[in-house]
C-alpha cells in the first residue's frame, strides 16, 4: 500500500510538471530548485499518507498548498526551463526517457 500511494503520487507531480512545460511564461526561479522543492514536497506528503495522516491534517493541507506554489512557478517558466524541470524531476524519480 505504501508503494502505490508513493507511485501516484509521483505520477501526479508528474503529470503536473509535463502540463508545466505546455504553458508558457517567465520566472526567476531555478528550474532544478524547483524540480528538488517539488520532488521533496512529494515525498514528505507521501510519507504522511503511507502513515495514515488524513486529508485534512494541517501537514497534508501545508504540503498542498505548497505543490500548488511550485507548480504556479514552474507554470511561470519558460519552455526551456520548464523542459529543465520536467527532465530533473525525471532524474529524481528515477524515470528512464
Amino acid at each position: 500500500m505504501k508503494n502505490l500511494v508513493k507511485t501516484t503520487l509521483a505520477i501526479l507531480i508528474i503529470i503536473s510538471l509535463v502540463l508545466a512545460v505546455a504553458s508558457c511564461g517567465g520566472g526567476g526561479n531555478s528550474p532544478k530548485s524547483l524540480a528538488k522543492q517539488s520532488y521533496d514536497t512529494a515525498q514528505e506528503l507521501a510519507k504522511l499518507k503511507a502513515d495514515g495522516v488524513p486529508n485534512d491534517d494541517p501537514r497534508v493541507t501545508k504540503l498542498n498548498e505548497k505543490i500548488k506554489e511550485l507548480f504556479d512557478k514552474v507554470s511561470a517558466l519558460s519552455e526551456e526551463d520548464q523542459k529543465i524541470v520536467k527532465e530533473e524531476t525525471n532524474r529524481l524519480y528515477g524515470v528512464s526517457k
